[in-house]
């Protein structure tokens, strides 16, 4: 399929990290163990995107030995991330998980030069340290060495290495059909470990679990598959760093979470950072 341009590939990335921002939100609002979570968000969304990239846009399946290998890790890769991160914000808060997870736009910088054979831009660089300096200020308390601070930040680090993938070696896929398996993927990998959390569940818990399955996993994950094709990784996880702000925003409408001072500034070094990417990149 022909690459997306970089207009088409930045209106994605932007439709994807708003719908991201709202994902932590459900943390809280689903009684259920981190792995569980992921386990059936990834199971109705894998089924739905792989449903629609056959049957509607006759993607084949016939993708090739290499890929599936690169698919099977970018799964697993993803399956721990997913795991880790709903983790974080249960141990601690919505915001310290979901903040700590966004040291992974800094990693991506260091990281993708290694597969480009390339030295790390300055202008990268200069946009990541924003970002750094604007997760500090908005995870409460200020850097500390907490359960949630620490499991965020590995769940940021598998992340990096899953975009990193998936822009190196699987951007030749539908994007489609490259997340819902890859959403499969996890389903293999997480259902031997699910408990039955979710038969004690509340009736109103499955309606909530198709909402984050459809409209904040398959949706926001396949537009960012798309965007990888057009931007580089680095790119994406600098820009995407504006879902934090979008949380926060979430948060204050919907949970009445008022964000403080030193929230509104790290919000505003990160949005200088994703905006100076995306005027970078068009």
């Amino acid at each position: 399929m022909p690459l997306p341009t970089a207009g088409q590939s930045l209106l994605a990335l932007h439709l994807a990290t708003l719908l991201f921002g709202g994902t932590a939100l459900f943390s809280r609002a689903l009684p259920l163990p981190a792995l569980d979570m992921t386990t059936w968000r990834s199971l109705i969304a894998g089924l739905a995107l792989v449903w629609l990239a056959r049957l509607k846009w006759k993607v084949t399946l016939g993708i090739g030995r290499e890929a599936w290998l690169w698919l099977g890790v970018a799964g697993v890769l993803m399956a721990v991330h997913w795991v880790t991160y709903f983790h974080a914000m249960q141990v601690s808060s919505v915001a310290t998980g979901m903040l700590a997870l966004f040291t992974y736009p800094v990693l991506l910088v260091l990281l993708e030069p290694l597969f480009e054979r390339t030295r790390i831009q300055l202008g990268d660089l200069f946009a990541a340290l924003l970002v750094l300096a604007g997760v500090w200020l908005l995870v409460p308390g200020g850097p500390s060495a907490s359960s949630g601070v620490l499991w965020g930040v590995f769940s940021g680090l598998l992340f990096a290495l899953r975009n990193l993938l998936v822009r190196y070696k699987l951007r030749h896929l539908n994007p489609l059909l490259s997340m819902g398996l890859q959403a499969l993927i996890v389903v293999a990998v997480t259902l031997p470990f699910v408990s039955d959390a979710a038969l004690d569940a509340p009736p109103a818990t499955g309606l909530w679990m198709l909402l984050l399955a459809l409209v904040f996993t398959a949706t926001p994950h396949t537009l960012m598959t798309f965007a990888l094709a057009g931007l580089k990784a680095r790119s994406v996880g600098l820009i995407s760093c504006l879902q934090p702000v979008y949380g926060t925003l979430l948060a204050w409408l919907i949970l009445n979470e008022r964000p403080g001072l030193w929230t509104l500034a790290g919000g505003a070094l990160i949005v200088a950072a994703a905006a100076l990417e995306s005027v970078k990149k068009r």
